[in-house]
């Protein structure tokens, strides 16, 4: 008649002798080849209390467990290659005159993108007169490249893994002032005085988002990063420099177009938006105070 502690060894050498396989070398050496039930429990029984066993046992399991789990985590690693697989390369804006060093990024769920930790060899193609870029990314534009003008540059990642292209436009801020990204403020500028005072509520509101003009003639509202990203007003713009005005037409929610008056102050780093049709968030003769 079995004890139970041997019914209980019994089991264990039958999930052993299944499960070490790969290293059933081992397991014979340990459990032997010992014909008869009884006869094997006898010498299992007596092997456990060896301590050098034991150890040996304990040698085996590991060696399994890496066997098994580190292809599993090979085949994991595929998903090292979503930066690679979702990289791309930003539209650049650069005026005339500067240089800056350009980078592959790849994006994140909620929040900003970050620069792809990868090999990339940069060209342009295209050749444009006045635009370089060295192999290492270093754009530079002469001063003398008229505002407008536009580039194809090319990345090599990883020698091949991927080709990405990009677009740079190259401007002049004296012809188009509007061009980079500004925040608008809470409140808003009234009357021929710009006197600035609390917004009133408002159904549908602009104002504390980010407005950003592009060298590419568009614009768009809104918040570019983390979970509560959103665009709430995007499309086209015309900017008319004699008269001090901007045209915008949106694209996205679809509705009329408006036209607006602008203002510089503090040396430009302020804007002063005022719309020439109603607005359904700004009091009549009151605008935007875009900051930079």
């Amino acid at each position: 008649m079995l004890t139970t502690e041997a019914h209980k060894i019994s089991f264990f050498i039958s999930v052993i002798r299944v499960h070490l396989y790969p290293c059933s070398s081992v397991v014979r050496f340990l459990f032997g080849q010992s014909r008869g039930r009884k006869a094997r429990l006898k010498r299992t029984i007596s092997i456990m209390r060896n301590s050098y066993a034991r150890i040996l046992l304990c040698l085996a399991c590991c060696s399994v467990f890496l066997a098994v789990a580190f292809p599993a985590q090979k085949h994991g690693s595929k998903g090292d290659d979503w930066p690679l697989q979702n990289a791309f390369i930003d539209e650049i804006e650069i005026p005339a005159g500067a240089s800056r060093q350009v980078q592959v990024m790849y994006p994140t769920p909620d929040g900003p993108s970050f620069p792809l930790k990868a090999s990339v060899t940069w060209s342009i193609e295209p050749a444009v007169k006045g635009i370089s870029i060295e192999k290492s990314g270093k754009l530079s534009v002469d001063a003398d490249v008229p505002h407008g003008t536009t580039a194809t540059i090319l990345a090599d990642v990883e020698k091949g893994r991927r080709k990405l292209s990009g677009k740079v436009y190259v401007f002049h801020p004296e012809e188009n002032p509007l061009i980079g990204a500004w925040h608008v403020d809470t409140h808003v500028a009234c009357g021929a005085s710009q006197e600035i005072k609390a917004a009133a509520a408002g159904p549908v509101s602009l104002r504390g988002y980010d407005w950003n003009f592009h060298a590419s003639q568009q614009f768009w509202v809104g918040r570019e990063h983390n979970i509560a990203a959103r665009i709430m007003l995007s499309g086209s713009y015309k900017l008319d420099l004699k008269s001090a005005k901007v045209e915008l037409t949106p694209t996205w929610p679809k509705k009329p177009g408006s036209n607006w008056n602008y203002l510089f102050k503090d040396g430009g780093k302020t804007l002063i938006l005022k719309p020439l049709e109603p607005q359904d968030d700004l009091e009549a003769g009151c605008g935007y105070i875009l900051l930079r």
